[in-house]
């Protein structure tokens, strides 16, 4: 089992198997030890006595994405799998993951926004704009959410009612759009030549009113 996680994980994954009879020796097999300098026969680290020591495994078959450090200031991200046996515990599986260089690359590309003065996290305003969102997808947006607000399913609209939604997408600009008649007419379940006598009926009344 560990071969199998340390093969899956990769050279930045410390893969480790421990038996809980022998905290003084509880290492039995590992897999990139180099990254702790950790090997078989180390005892078992402070953090896994106590969880051991206060039955966590009890209540949970594992713990993960907990912080890990060495002494030469590596860090991890470390997790811990119980293995038991008809709820007795009898050993660990403990995965960690070296993420020094991650913190190193960190700390560089906070350098260089302070030094070009470009906003951290604290300094952005809470707004975002997405950048993806085009004119017509927000026409089509428009249209279903118009059509949708209307409490009445398109199937049981009268054709009085379908106007009055052509008319207030005319009226919000929607029909200014390229491709929007053909959406509208796709919602209601009618025609577009229909859309379009709509809107000469509608543009006609409006015209009138001025």
């Amino acid at each position: 089992m560990v071969t199998f996680i340390s093969e899956i994980c990769g050279k930045n994954y410390e893969v480790i198997l421990h038996d809980v009879s022998d905290p003084e020796n509880s290492v039995i097999s590992i897999f990139n030890g180099h990254l702790s300098g950790r090997k078989v026969g180390d005892p078992m680290t402070e953090l896994a006595r106590n969880l051991v020591r206060d039955q966590i495994y009890e209540t949970q078959d594992f713990i993960a994405n907990y912080e890990g450090r060495t002494r030469n200031g590596k860090q991890f991200v470390s997790s811990t799998y119980f293995i038991k046996e008809h709820g007795t515990l009898i050993g660990l599986i403990c995965i960690n993951h070296d993420v020094s260089d991650f913190f190193a690359i960190s700390q560089h590309l906070h350098g260089l926004m302070r030094a070009f003065s470009l906003p951290g996290e604290d300094s952005r305003n809470s707004y975002t704009e997405d950048l993806d969102d085009s004119i017509p997808g927000l026409s089509t947006t428009l249209i279903h959410n118009t059509v949708l607000n209307f409490g009445v399913p398109p199937s049981r609209m009268t054709p009085q009612e379908k106007e009055q939604v052509i008319q207030a997408l005319e009226h919000q600009g929607v029909f200014s759009t390229k491709g929007s008649v053909g959406q509208a007419a796709k919602e209601l379940n009618i025609s577009e030549p229909t859309v379009y006598r709509y809107l000469r009926r509608i543009r006609t009344r409006d015209d009138s009113d001025v």
